[in-house]
């Protein structure tokens, strides 16, 4: 069912967003550029010596309100989308294409619905100390950059996200 597929989808980012953050947040700052790690042992040991351990899981609730509703919503669109086709009308040949076109449609609709809390997130852990909690980051954010500062980004991620769900 679709709420079925909401809570799989929450379930499962929740424990793999937990896990990967650390890995997220030092891949994010060494690409960055802005902080001009050496190496990404570098880039662990400079963000553990400034912040500790609380630097490694910086955004961690963004995370999770960016990851779970787009797992959740992505699985219920995707199964809502697979059940709309009528599957025994499909020449066997086409099914993976079918598949892949619903994956494509839910990827789509659920990077629009949580695009506004990747771009919460992605301040959070470039300027940890500028954004220190979700409503700051959502008040300066609007303040900055207006309702369009929320959807900054949207179209790169969406394709990305998009493609590598609906590819999954």
């Amino acid at each position: 069912t679709a709420l079925e597929s909401i809570m799989l989808g929450v379930g499962s980012l929740s424990v793999a967003g937990v896990c990967m953050l650390p890995i997220t947040v030092i891949k994010m700052c060494y690409e960055s550029g802005k902080y001009g790690y050496e190496s990404i042992y570098a880039a662990v040991r400079s963000i553990y010596r400034s912040e500790g351990h609380r630097g490694l899981f910086s955004g961690l609730t963004a995370t999770l309100l960016r990851d779970m509703p787009f797992s959740g919503n992505y699985l219920m669109f995707y199964n809502q989308t697979k059940n709309i086709v009528p599957h025994d009308q499909v020449d066997a040949t086409f099914i993976p294409i079918t598949n892949f076109s619903c994956g494509i449609f839910a990827g789509i609709l659920a990077s629009l619905v949580t695009q506004p809390a990747d771009v919460i997130k992605t301040h959070m852990q470039l300027y940890p100390l500028k954004f220190q909690w979700i409503g700051q980051a959502v008040t300066l954010t609007f303040k900055d950059y207006g309702l369009r500062g929320f959807f900054q980004g949207g179209i790169p991620r969406a394709l990305c996200r998009t493609l590598m769900a609906a590819m999954a």
